[in-house]
């Protein structure tokens, strides 16, 4: 048996970024939903758990795309809805053009479908917010091929989702467990989260892709297209302004790179001239540090202000860094 599972795709989500970066987002999320069905047309079926689209911007001509790439891939695709994609009065006509090899599980309460030895068990949402328990005295029929889709969270507290227990989930002996709605890949005991097809903002910084199970054997495969990355840089660390580039190239992907560079020190570093030198799709330069923190010493001569400043004053090394950053920040807090 072979298959493939994939959740949080949101596709046609709403960008942050301006209406160029945000086009190109939408257009690559797009590429790479479409690219996963097209070079795994070798299995039997795929499973889709959760926030395929963004309802509120997803039109009709969406749907049409989308519903063309399940027809051209062929083969039976299994889908549960999430708290992004749920089906109501206002997107159900949808539906009714759907292609015949898509299978969509449309209510909140447990069900399933049954192709030969496979049985496929999933719940969807019908709102944001799902309210119901999930049914751990399920019993499940060993004669077949069991899984279940859910978006949910594995959360000890909770949450306005769907929230299971791992380990009651366990006890139940389904051979795989799909799960959507986190966006990091994980997984315990065999409940897979795949994590989401493609980043969509500085909030994601995980491995993208899907997962891919052939005959037992479990693969998280990273197809994802963007890549965007935090970068903490101490520029006093670096000799030169072409040190710190050659660095920042070197952790750059071989994708559509966007970039956030968070300054951790003062430095008389051009900022426009390098973001200008930085082969990345998007670049943003923060100055992440308290300016004025690191003058005070200079202004209160032989306070304790002062020489706490002094006795790190020719440490360059992260953590005398950062000691003196809290340490004067405690003294500049300190009552007395």
């Amino acid at each position: 048996m072979k298959f493939i599972h994939l959740a949080d795709a949101h596709l046609a989500d709403k960008s942050s970024f301006n209406d160029d970066l945000g086009s190109l987002i939408r257009k690559k999320s797009w590429e790479s939903f479409e690219n996963i069905f097209k070079t795994n047309t070798d299995v039997d079926f795929a499973l889709i758990v959760g926030d395929l689209f963004e309802r509120q911007y997803f039109s009709a001509k969406d749907f049409d795309k989308i519903f063309d790439i399940f027809k051209s891939f062929g083969k039976d695709i299994y889908y549960v809805t999430g708290n992004h994609d749920y089906f109501d009065e206002y997107n159900t006509i949808f539906l009714n053009n759907k292609p015949n090899n898509l299978h969509i599980f449309t209510e909140e309460n447990l069900s399933l479908f049954e192709n030969g030895k496979l049985r496929v068990y999933g719940l969807s949402y019908k709102d944001r917010i799902y309210k119901n328990n999930f049914p751990y005295d399920l019993n499940l029929d060993r004669g077949f091929f069991n899984i279940l889709l859910s978006h949910a969270d594995i959360s000890p507290s909770p949450t306005n989702y769907l929230d299971l227990d791992p380990v009651e989930l366990n006890k139940i002996g389904f051979d795989y467990i799909a799960l959507g709605h986190i966006h990091k890949a994980s997984n315990i005991y065999n409940i897979y989260y795949p994590g989401s097809i493609e980043p969509h903002d500085f909030s994601d910084i995980y491995d993208y892709g899907y997962i891919r199970y052939d005959d037992g054997e479990i693969s998280q495969i990273d197809s994802s297209l963007l890549s965007f990355e935090n970068l903490d840089i101490y520029t006093n660390d670096f000799k030169s302004e072409d040190e710190i580039i050659d660095f920042i190239e070197s952790k750059l992907s071989n994708k559509i790179n966007f970039l956030r560079i968070n300054i951790k020190n003062e430095s008389d570093i051009n900022f426009n001239r390098l973001k200008k030198k930085i082969n990345a799709n998007y670049v943003e330069i923060n100055e992440d540090y308290d300016k004025d923190l690191f003058n005070l010493g200079d202004l209160y001569p032989n306070s304790l202000l002062s020489k706490y400043d002094q006795h790190f004053k020719n440490d360059d090394d992260e953590i005398s860094k950062l000691a003196r950053q809290i340490g004067l920040d405690a003294i500049l807090r300190s009552k007395k």
